[in-house]
């Protein structure tokens, strides 16, 4: 044990060297939200922990190439039906952040209005810039994290993408997520102006700064209000080191998308070791068993709403890396159902969309007025 644990103080010593350069090489963001003008939000005492199920619902593309407009194709919302009979079946409330292709395809459309109309899920909004009018930015990777865009760019494309779901589905979306979570604290201000009350864009523990995206590596897992106010939520999407020596999960991925050899060697001996590991709360590419330990251990420190999400094209065979074949693809709807249950059998947590959690969090942090006061001492006294 103790040659292991130098190999790892050695190893991480590397790595945290190896993060320096990439950090003076990585292309210059300013993705990313203002942690100092946030309040954190908290459940009420007492409450019961919630899990969200979030759906990046989007058109199918090779997720190894570019970010092409013509890839527009959404085959893979056949298989939304089926398993939102499966949400309806176990008591999950899922929110399906839909983007443009999905909103302005008759046949999606129709698929998410009947879901709407039912009120047995919630459906915001999901922007790949991409694929969302007006398409005037040059497609590019950096370009493709929408905070990225020239300001007036990405407010006229979010514009857009909310008309579309009003027109199409018939809701007006109160939760947002951008794609490759890509989000930049002016992009709070538009969602504000255009009636948002949730977003879901921080990934916690990871860092794709490497092509120009967000590093979230010092993010918190627990909702919080942003921008000083109380009108729009951060439900983070979860992720996070787990093990003996979680504290030192910073370290095992410094850029996400930059991979040197030497780290990847350093991932795999700590999580060899079961000393720490890190994982999202997502069954594209972890185990149920790693999905499991990543929960018990946020629970246990205290994080009360978890969010487990996943992208839409992994229902069906062929558009991800994460199901390839029927037999995968049937293995990753049993994890998703495995993990559900799982969740409200050991914790006794509940199922929640994110407009609802927005309700709760908004009603145990709501400030009380002095009548409110009165009522509540009147009611002490009587007891």
């Amino acid at each position: 044990m103790s040659y292991i644990c130098w190999q790892i103080r050695r190893q991480l010593i590397t790595l945290s060297l190896i993060g320096v350069i990439v950090v003076f090489t990585m292309t210059r963001t300013s993705l990313g939200l203002n942690l100092e003008r946030t309040t954190p939000a908290a459940l009420p005492a007492g409450h019961a922990p919630i899990l969200l199920v979030v759906l990046d619902t989007e058109e199918e593309f090779d997720w190894s190439g570019g970010f092409s407009p013509q890839n527009r194709s959404v085959t893979a919302i056949k298989r939304i039906p089926a398993l939102q009979k499966m949400f309806e079946d176990i008591g999950v409330r899922a929110t399906y952040c839909i983007d443009y292709p999905v909103a302005a395809t008759p046949a999606s459309a129709q698929v998410f209005a009947a879901i709407a109309s039912r009120g047995t899920a919630e459906i915001g909004a999901h922007l790949h810039p991409w694929v969302t009018p007006p398409e005037t930015e040059v497609p590019s990777r950096f370009h493709s994290y929408g905070g990225n865009l020239e300001p007036a760019l990405e407010r006229a494309k979010l514009e857009s993408l909310t008309r579309m779901i009003q027109q199409s589905v018939g809701v007006t979306a109160l939760t947002f997520k951008a794609g490759r979570y890509g989000i930049a604290s002016r992009t709070v201000d538009v969602l504000r102006d255009l009636g948002y009350r949730v977003d879901l864009s921080t990934a916690p523990a990871f860092n794709w700064s490497g092509d120009g995206g967000p590093n979230y590596s010092g993010y918190p897992n627990n909702p919080y209000w942003l921008a000083g106010d109380r009108k729009i939520l951060e439900i983070p999407t979860t992720g996070g080191a787990y093990g003996p020596l979680w504290r030192f999960g910073k370290r095992l991925t410094p850029v996400d998308n930059v991979i040197p050899p030497p780290r990847r060697y350093v991932q795999g001996l700590l999580r060899r070791s079961g000393l720490v590991s890190r994982a999202m709360l997502t069954p594209e590419g972890f185990s149920l068993r790693e999905l499991k330990q990543l929960a018990d251990s946020l629970i246990s420190r205290g994080e009360s709403v978890l969010t487990l999400s996943f992208h839409s094209p992994s229902l069906d065979p062929g558009h991800t890396p994460f199901v390839r074949t029927e037999s995968e693809r049937l293995r990753f709807v049993d994890l998703i159902r495995s993990f559900a249950e799982w969740f409200a059998s050991r914790h006794r947590g509940v199922f929640r969309t994110a407009s609802e959690v927005h309700g709760i969090l908004a009603t145990a942090d709501a400030p009380r007025t002095a009548d409110q006061l009165d009522v509540r001492t009147a009611a002490l006294s009587r007891g």
